[in-house]
């Protein structure tokens, strides 16, 4: 069931958008989620499906450093709670996002017995399907719009397999029918899995217990049971690339973790059709980073760099990224 959150601490008066909170069950887990309707016309713009890489980190991530429409006020931030302020250039001003925890472990997202919670590349994109199905069938006036699926980082490789999932079961005809046309994501490619990982922590003071102890939030679970099952995801995109969708991957141009060359080359690997060349993609005038489309029997990828930002590129250039999936979901050039 879903709550309506109207006000948050450390939020100076009301929401100016409509946040919800809730749990779906998915098996013998409880999927914790964040939905917030779109700013703009919640009853015509498409939804988003987005959740956070790792894999182990809060989709608060999310909310708070990437696309959301939070931000924390570091100035003059001594400790404790932080207070936050409206940012306007989220992608909830042009799309319904529905921001989940997972994999199970991540988050607020927990099981109910013990087993449960080791998983793995296959058992977290079944599961996230699984959840949005659910998630839809209590929601179902969302089935009539748009569907992008978006993750980042190393949930870009999971993102990938969901999106095959659906198409799967779309196919298969299982109801309900999923109105999928976009994916979203920034991928995690097989040849990096051996490169350093940066660690994600942020503490947050948010209440005491009764003997005083302070309990923190911590912004990535390190201590998941968790299989990396999944080598690649080329395959995958092969598959995808007959499927007539249109997929948007953007990369930072900083970004040394997941570097634009690695991604640029599993590209190339899909032996796709150069639509249109590499160029400058502008906002208000200045170089954001450059572009490439390519195209396959009705299948579209759009490749874009963000100039000056590292992994993910989002927390590095929000406004920019804001704008990127704007013009991208509207069928505008970059």
């Amino acid at each position: 069931m879903a709550i309506m959150v109207k006000s948050i601490p450390g939020f100076d008066g009301d929401l100016p958008f409509k946040l919800y909170t809730g749990y779906v069950r998915v098996g013998k887990l409880e999927m914790f989620y964040y939905f917030i309707e779109s700013e703009g016309n919640p009853k015509e713009d498409p939804l988003l499906l987005w959740y956070t890489g790792g894999p182990g980190c809060s989709v608060f991530n999310a909310l708070i450093y990437e696309n959301g429409p939070l931000v924390f006020n570091y100035t003059g931030y001594e400790g404790g709670l932080p207070s936050t302020y409206y940012y306007p250039y989220s992608w909830t001003r042009t799309a319904s996002v529905l921001f989940v925890d997972a994999p199970v472990g991540t988050g607020f997202s927990y099981a109910t017995s013990a087993e449960e919670y080791p998983s793995s590349d296959l058992k977290t994109a079944a599961q996230v399907t699984e959840f949005l199905r659910k998630w839809l069938e209590e929601h179902p006036q969302f089935l009539k719009v748009q569907l992008f699926i978006g993750a980042d980082s190393y949930s870009g490789l999971t993102g990938t397999i969901v999106v095959k999932y659906i198409i799967h079961d779309n196919d298969a005809g299982v109801m309900p029918r999923l109105n999928l046309k976009v994916e979203d994501a920034n991928i995690y490619e097989d040849w990096m899995r051996q490169r350093f990982h940066r660690s994600h922590y942020l503490l947050i003071n948010v209440c005491k217990g009764d003997q005083g102890t302070v309990l923190d939030w911590k912004r990535c679970n390190k201590s998941l049971s968790y299989t990396k099952d999944v080598e690649s995801v080329v395959e995958y995109h092969k598959h995808l690339s007959s499927k007539g969708l249109q997929v948007l991957i953007f990369n930072g141009n900083h970004d040394l973790i997941v570097p634009n060359t690695g991604t640029e080359r599993w590209i190339r690997a899909l032996d796709l059709t150069i639509v249109n060349n590499r160029r400058p993609w502008l906002v208000d005038g200045q170089i954001a980073g450059y572009t490439i489309k390519y195209s396959s029997n009705g299948y579209r990828l759009t490749y874009a760099t963000v100039k000056g930002a590292g992994h993910s590129a989002p927390e590095y250039k929000r406004r920019e990224c804001y704008i990127m999936f704007d013009r991208f979901i509207h069928y505008y050039p970059l």
